[in-house]
């Protein structure tokens, strides 16, 4: 086992009078990604920035400044010790201020493993954990690291603590910008009650494990190829989508699932296992649901058909995907054209 990384703060968590020594450490790494550099293709050689004021040339470091622009082309400077002069003193303690039921996600930033800092501390660490975990709050904190104030949202994770730094509000744009214009009204009760039955179908616990990163392990083996001298396969041109309406493809995806038992279903390390791009199944566009027809009631009115009846709503060919081959007329749920009659032998 690696040993672990260098704590990213040590100090002390305190909660009231109740004060423990903890270590922060960052619980994410991005030290496997891969990662370019600009190449000068002619020499070979990596290209260096530099900086250089548009009239007079390269400059030194040491003659910039930061600066504030205030009016197109004009800035205000702000010397190195004015910003020293307003950084807040850095403090060795996450003080803990309140505890909320919830907060939401889209606040929550960096996160970081909370550990107790020896033995000593364990035992008061422990109480604060579990506290934590019977009551189901969240502790939220602020402390002060070089210099900036933080937020920091605590809560149990296995036998440790879980903090994350939250984002303040105004660093977070307001949803109503982006969702005023969707429309609020519900959903036809058929196409629900089998998008319910496809959600409890595909419902399983989360193992983050099956989910790779498959534009970094495409990335790796491209670099693989070009170290042992092999130009890169080229990939299959991918097919036109299939255009079908709403209520075929929620038939379509329920069949799919129900044709799949459950006890055939690959063990979970490989049920996420990427398919060459040569087996990928025909992308399909979705019509929006439009007009009332006998297999789907007018939007907003409740289907005529009981609940316990809405397996009547499903493809009469036995719950099997229809054939990827059909065109457009057997796409859109028009019935197939029956089978010619056998030919008559003539007798001799």
């Amino acid at each position: 086992m690696p040993a672990p990384a260098r704590p990213y703060w040590t100090g002390f968590l305190k909660l009231s009078l109740v004060t423990i020594g903890v270590r922060l450490y960052t619980a994410t790494t991005e030290r496997e990604r891969i990662r370019f550099h600009q190449i000068h293709e002619p020499s070979g050689e990596r290209v260096r920035q530099q900086l250089v004021v548009p009239g007079i040339g390269p400059v030194e470091r040491d003659e910039i400044v930061k600066g504030y622009e205030y009016e197109k082309g004009h800035y205000v400077t702000v010397d190195p010790d004015d910003i020293k002069r307003l950084r807040l003193e850095t403090t060795d303690t996450i003080d803990i201020v309140e505890f909320v039921d919830d907060i939401d996600p889209i606040y929550f930033d960096s996160p970081y493993y909370l550990v107790p800092d020896g033995s000593v501390a364990e035992e008061g660490y422990r109480v604060i954990r579990e506290a934590l975990r019977e009551s189901g709050k969240t502790a939220v904190g602020r402390v002060v690291i070089n210099g900036q104030e933080r937020t920091m949202a605590i809560r149990p994770m296995g036998t440790g603590l879980l903090g994350n730094s939250v984002r303040y509000a105004d660093e977070v744009r307001q949803p109503d910008d982006y969702f005023r214009s969707i429309a609020a009204d519900g959903a036809d009760d058929d196409q629900l009650a089998i998008m319910e039955q496809i959600i409890k179908r595909k419902t399983r616990e989360f193992d983050p494990g099956e989910f790779k990163d498959r534009y970094q392990v495409a990335l790796r083996e491209l670099i693989e190829e070009k170290l042992e001298g092999r130009l890169p396969p080229q990939q299959p041109e991918r097919k036109p989508a299939q255009i079908i309406n709403l209520m075929d493809a929620l038939k379509r995806s329920l069949a799919e699932e129900e044709a799949a038992p459950a006890a055939a279903s690959p063990p979970a390390a490989s049920r996420r296992k990427a398919k060459p791009a040569s087996e990928e199944e025909d992308e399909v566009a979705v019509l929006p649901h439009k007009g009332r027809t006998s297999e789907a009631p007018a939007r907003g009115k409740k289907s005529a058909v009981p609940v316990n009846q809405r397996s009547l709503l499903l493809p009469v060919d036995g719950g099997r995907a229809k054939p990827a081959g059909r065109g457009a007329a057997a796409a859109a749920g028009q019935g197939e054209a029956e089978a010619p009659a056998p030919k008559r032998r003539k007798r001799a």
